[in-house]
């Protein structure tokens, strides 16, 4: 509990002590997208504010131009009709470069690619996805993280 609590705080400050430039260049793409897009966010910030105000969890894709299976990923999974819908209604999705964002990978523990987090907006860690998954399991993965995040908006209003 002590050290999801420690992790809790050190992903919330990176949140708010991180910043990205939004002049900079848009974020890695994986691959050109058929319709339907995933709302991505390309800024942490920005997609913490708009996570907060729809009380969605984060969904963090930690991924680099260079990576094969982040493409993969991206191409077999998130491509989905189905699971892009899903995501879109669910959650915040945010394309993270690792060669961009190194603090926060590091802060995260992301020791290899593609790695999907999934962050209340509290900064709760609910779920973490190591490699590629089809569109099945990843979508089971992200179930649980969403149930979870549910769980602990019910206890926390139960216990104001």
């Amino acid at each position: 509990m002590k050290r999801a609590l420690c992790l809790t705080a050190l992903v919330t400050l990176s949140i708010f002590t991180l910043s990205t430039n939004s002049q900079a260049a848009p974020p890695f793409s994986f691959s050109k997208q058929a319709e339907p897009e995933l709302n991505w966010q390309s800024d942490l910030q920005a997609a913490h504010k708009v996570a907060t105000a729809q009380n969605k969890p984060m969904l963090l894709v930690f991924g680099a131009d260079w990576c094969h299976y982040c493409k993969k990923l991206e191409r077999e999974t998130l491509n989905s009709k189905e699971l892009s819908t899903y995501v879109n209604q669910s959650f915040v999705p945010v394309h993270i470069d690792v060669d961009k964002e190194k603090k926060v990978a590091q802060i995260l523990k992301v020791s290899g690619l593609p790695c999907t987090i999934v962050l209340s907006p509290n900064a709760d860690l609910l779920g973490r996805i190591d490699g590629f998954h089809t569109a099945s399991p990843f979508h089971k993965q992200l179930e649980a993280a969403r149930v979870k995040h549910q769980v602990i908006q019910r206890a926390s209003s139960t216990a104001q």
